[in-house]
């Protein structure tokens, strides 16, 4: 059967959806993913060279090992891919998730991007947060651009589905925070900068800790001319 076949093969066996995941470059990506939700018998089937079905019995023992090298159970989004921890949190990904189309995930090649290396000029600090926002992307309607003049064509617009952000406090990482955009939510942005607030209070609080500040500390910082930040010597301004 071809894929263009089974939404015939649905509706001739209405308790019944079918959706179709790929293989290839020894990644897994949606193919088909059935518009019939809801139905008695939800089946998943995995495509391997364009021709051979395999039913597949367990999606997260499938997936899981190219998401993380953690064993516990992953609960995945078949029109995204990305997975939650929890049943719950995936229901509400749906929620906003199954009003686009499925998408496949295309990683940039080793060396086709610039990397930071020269870690000696970064500036140490006590605590760091690592952030990233997931975004679903909207069409744009606007009007034609004018072809006399140069332009920037908009097309997509990335409105913020939900954000994960990690804190590192003297090298010992915190339990992560992760957020999925509920339907009653305006400002992703907002809620995002509370829970960041919320937590690095919690951090002060429980982590900080006093400055060891000697009297030979406080003398060498009184007489220093020589700026560790900007590696400037400020001794002849002075």
């Amino acid at each position: 059967m071809k894929l263009k076949d089974i939404k015939k093969f649905e509706r001739q066996n209405p308790q019944i959806s079918v959706n179709v995941l790929g293989y290839e470059d020894k990644k897994i990506f949606p193919l088909r993913i059935s518009e019939m939700a809801e139905r008695e018998h939800d089946v998943s089937l995995l495509l391997l060279e364009d021709k051979h079905f395999v039913l597949i019995n367990d999606l997260s023992r499938l997936l899981s090992y190219q998401m993380s090298n953690h064993k516990e159970k992953r609960f995945f989004c078949l029109r995204c891919l990305n997975s939650f921890t929890k049943k719950d949190v995936l229901d509400k990904h749906k929620e906003s998730c199954e009003k686009h189309d499925c998408v496949k995930l295309r990683i940039p090649e080793k060396g086709s991007i610039l990397e930071f290396k020269n870690f000696k000029h970064s500036m140490h600090v006590p605590i760091v947060v690592y952030a990233d926002f997931e975004c679903l992307t909207k069409p744009i309607e606007s009007c034609k651009p004018n072809s006399e003049h140069s332009y920037t064509e908009q097309y997509h617009k990335h409105e913020p589905s939900g954000f994960c952000f990690n804190i590192v406090c003297d090298g010992k990482k915190l339990k992560p925070v992760l957020y999925t955009k509920k339907s009653t939510d305006e400002n992703i942005g907002e809620i995002y900068c509370k829970h960041l607030k919320k937590e690095i209070d919690k951090v002060w609080r429980s982590e900080a800790k006093d400055m060891i500040f000697k009297e030979e500390d406080k003398a060498n910082f009184e007489t220093s001319t020589n700026c560790w930040i900007c590696r400037k010597d400020f001794g002849k301004e002075r």
